[in-house]
């Protein structure tokens, strides 16, 4: 009898960054916001991690995570957590 498929994730790295202006007309410069996520792709960790966002915000994949340090964050897939 041939088993389940098991579907492969990644833990991928997702960083948010608020866009705001400075005051007259500067962009200021705010610290990013760094997300864990188990996803199957980085496509699906950005929109996981962009419903989240407030408007309007920069998000994109800064890198991942290896299996080891996922299991020792006790990660779940699709639970995003702040890092």
């Amino acid at each position: 009898m041939p088993g389940r498929t098991r579907s492969r994730y990644t833990t991928f790295l997702v960083s948010v960054t608020a866009e705001r202006s400075g005051g007259r007309g500067r962009p200021a410069k705010s610290a990013p916001l760094v997300y864990a996520v188990m996803k199957p792709n980085a496509e699906a960790a950005i929109e996981a991690i962009r419903a989240l966002a407030e408007e309007p915000a920069v998000v994109a994949v800064v890198g991942s995570l290896s299996t080891r340090v996922s299991k020792g964050l006790k990660l779940k897939p699709g639970e995003p957590r702040p890092v």
